[in-house]
């Protein structure tokens, strides 16, 4: 008397409509719980997952603006902005980074390929009509107080300043 055992096809329904973009098991393989399907919506304006250095969290908040370049579209400039910030760090790839979706703000004429790499810079914040003066002629006298040397009288004189927000090049002086 032998067991015979007898395989049913389950059929899996996705939660969302989609293209599926890629496909990662082998005729035969028990899945269990893992994610085996990748299902991108082409349709609707591109949603980007950025990876961001832990240090840039602070600029990491839902509706901050966002610049995207495609490496397949260099000559173009893209519009979007930060609509999902995961809320733990991510070092799968061996460093912390922070995880935010950037959408798109209008679709565009091109059909890029899923997983296409593109630049992004988004927009921590913003100051108009600021005086900047070069990071590097900040000098930190005490935790978050500044100083940088003026020319007064043809020589050099410390002159305190506050500082506004900032990037990697430059600072905005709210005063001093």
């Amino acid at each position: 008397d032998s067991a015979a055992a007898e395989l049913e096809a389950t059929e899996l329904i996705a939660p969302i409509g989609g293209t599926v973009t890629s496909l990662n098991l082998s005729i035969g393989e028990n899945i269990g719980t893992s994610a085996v399907v990748t299902i991108s919506n082409l349709d609707q304006p591109y949603t980007l997952d950025v990876s961001l250095d832990e240090t840039d969290w602070d600029k990491a908040k839902v509706g901050y603006a966002a610049s995207v370049t495609f490496d397949l579209l260099p000559d173009e400039n893209y519009t979007g902005k930060v609509t999902r910030v995961y809320p733990a760090l991510d070092d799968s790839s061996g460093t912390s980074m922070v995880r935010v979706l950037v959408r798109l703000d209008h679709s565009i004429s091109v059909d890029l390929p899923a997983g296409s790499t593109a630049g992004i810079d988004v927009t921590g914040g913003e100051a108009l009509g600021a005086v900047l003066v070069p990071i590097s002629a900040l000098k930190e006298v005490q935790a978050g107080e500044y100083i940088v040397y003026i020319m007064k009288n043809g020589k050099p004189v410390e002159q305190a300043v506050e500082i506004g927000i900032q990037d990697i090049l430059y600072a905005e002086v709210k005063s001093g």
